[in-house]
């Protein structure tokens, strides 16, 4: 079956979707006894800021106080602890990003006074999101871009391949037609593809299906089922069976930590 291609791919630069989406926040409560395990390691992003001190984050040998003055972001499947030294006031957001913002390995820091106008609750539920989205973006502008340790893919016609990849991964991937688009065989395509980003095609493309996955699990009134459906599987079993060898845990089971307040 042929990819339903709806663009063109350009052979030079090219407009980048950021796809990114909210799982759950919180603005301003009261934390006298912080619920949270005493290991986290979870893909996605965790943001936070107090208004008051009383909190800190350990992760590789470091401490990171979360205080007034800083907002702190966690990023996706980096091992961290959460510390509460006294009661608190919490304000954090929880959102998942997918490439190039997933692969940030450290956590960041970031001035509070800039930014903390944004993290607060507007009038409405609609206008507070809007809010948090601007501050989100507005935090990984200003990352510095070689802390996103992605390779760079010089390859024109790799680039192409993994564009059409991840627009198109909730398909399943048909590698004969990407490679006769970009006018390679196969087995060059598979080759350069893992020279140029250290996976193959075929690995990749899964990955972002499951990425896909996690922003659609996030939403309770999605079944399982359509998940599986949108993501390119034929169905919940076959679903559930390849997100397990990913992620570690059963859909459902992921459902609940993304939805667990």
């Amino acid at each position: 079956m042929q990819l339903a291609y709806r663009e063109n791919i350009p052979q030079g630069n090219w407009m980048y979707k950021p796809e990114i989406q909210l799982i759950k926040y919180n603005i301003d409560f009261q934390v006298d006894k912080w619920r949270v395990p005493p290991k986290r390691n979870n893909p996605f992003f965790y943001c936070y800021w107090n208004k008051t001190p009383g909190a800190e984050i350990h992760a590789g040998g470091k401490v990171y106080p979360v205080t007034p003055e800083h907002i702190v972001l966690i990023p996706p499947n980096l091992e961290h602890s959460p510390v509460q030294t006294a009661p608190f006031n919490h304000s954090f957001i929880h959102f998942i990003a997918l490439p190039p913002f997933d692969s940030l390995s450290c956590i960041e820091l970031f001035p509070a006074e800039q930014y903390s106008s944004l993290f607060r609750k507007r009038e409405n539920e609609f206008k507070t999101s809007l809010s948090l989205y601007s501050l989100i973006f507005e935090l990984m502008l200003q990352i510095p871009e070689e802390h996103f340790c992605r390779r760079q893919i010089s390859d024109e016609r790799i680039f192409r391949a993994w564009r059409l990849i991840s627009l198109y991964s909730s398909q399943k991937l048909q590698l004969d037609d990407i490679a006769e688009k970009l006018n390679m065989s196969v087995s060059s395509l598979c080759h350069l593809f893992k020279e140029e980003t250290g996976i193959s095609p075929i690995r990749y493309a899964m990955e972002r299906r499951m990425e896909r996955a996690l922003m659609l699990l996030a939403d309770i009134h999605i079944s399982i089922e359509d998940v599986a459906r949108k993501t390119g599987f034929a169905d919940r079993y076959h679903f559930s069976k390849a997100f397990k060898a990913r992620y570690g845990v059963t859909p459902v089971q992921m459902r609940s930590t993304l939805s667990a307040r």
